[in-house]
């Protein structure tokens, strides 16, 4: 097992990732265009690849983690913004998901982020429970109406 920074030979499976990443937080509405997770990746590399790890396992990308420091525009605290996690279906549940979360808390806590804030469907019970489990708590819930078309 290895966790890394991303590197420019793991973009092919990091896009599927982020792709499968998008289905299950914004399902029909997803962006499923892997040339378009590709640019995504390729763009941020520069700026921010010390918080984009990949876990290799037997000589593949197996999990992807994605975190940046960002600043609150009113208070101008600094803290870090969980972008995003995903485990290969193979790994999900082991120690290597667990390694790949805490180098996650390892680089944040890098930063001197006092505060992590991370983003996630409220569908994505694993997601939910890997939070809880590292003492994430809820602080907002996104309400949505979908007004059914009406013929005229």
């Amino acid at each position: 097992m290895n966790i890394r920074p991303i590197g420019q030979k793991d973009l092919a499976s990091v896009a599927e990732f982020e792709k499968e990443i998008s289905v299950i937080s914004f399902g029909s509405e997803a962006v499923t265009d892997l040339e378009f997770h590709r640019r995504k990746l390729e763009k941020a590399i520069p700026r921010e690849r010390e918080g984009m790890l990949v876990l290799e396992l037997e000589g593949r990308v197996a999990g992807w983690l994605w975190m940046t420091l960002k600043e609150n525009f009113v208070t101008k605290e600094n803290y870090i913004q969980f972008k995003s996690f995903y485990a290969a279906e193979s790994c999900r549940g082991t120690e290597a998901v667990t390694d790949l979360f805490e180098a996650g808390m390892d680089f944040a806590a890098s930063r001197k982020a006092r505060r992590i804030v991370g983003h996630v469907h409220v569908g994505n019970l694993p997601m939910r429970v890997l939070y809880k489990n590292y003492g994430f708590a809820p602080t907002h819930l996104t309400m949505e109406y979908k007004v059914q078309d009406q013929e005229a």
